[in-house]
């Protein structure tokens, strides 16, 4: 059952201030990212974790790739989800700009990323991520929308 709709384009582009703020973690990169609802905090979440892999802006998002994760909880389905979007970047060397949820409960989710083949001169590269981790994991919703903390192993 779809609990949440998707809400169109995702606008980050045209924002004046970044959707996140990065956290200072010893050894590791940590991001928190915000979000008007929960498919917009995971849209948010994954133009979040480009940015902080390459240089987001200069992705062209001219392919749709449909992709779908299970998790047992809302927490760990953040995790599977970013993971996805990594095993893409590092298996396909794919890019990503654009994101769109279509389905998304708290065991569940699908939708689209759109991008490009990664060229490293155009996209540059910022950091290299290893891995999407459980650590200091969190998603709660504010009077503001929705937040969450994610710990990226560099």
């Amino acid at each position: 059952m779809q609990e949440e709709t998707a809400l169109g384009y995702n606008a980050v582009m045209t924002l004046s201030r970044k959707p996140y703020r990065i956290i200072n973690h010893t050894g590791d990169l940590g991001m928190t990212v915000r979000g008007r609802d929960r498919i917009d905090l995971f849209e948010q979440a994954a133009w979040a974790f480009f940015d902080l892999l390459v240089d987001v802006r200069k992705i062209e998002p001219e392919k749709p790739l449909e992709v779908s994760v299970e998790a047992p909880d809302l927490e760990a389905l953040l995790v599977a989800w970013l993971g996805e979007l990594l095993f893409l970047f590092d298996a396909r060397r794919m890019v990503f700009s654009r994101f769109e949820i279509e389905e998304l409960n708290d065991r569940s989710l699908k939708g689209r990323a759109w991008g490009e083949d990664f060229d490293p001169e155009r996209h540059g590269f910022k950091h290299g991520i290893k891995a999407v981790t459980y650590h200091q994991l969190g998603i709660w919703e504010t009077p503001k929308g929705w937040r969450a903390r994610v710990i990226l192993d560099i």
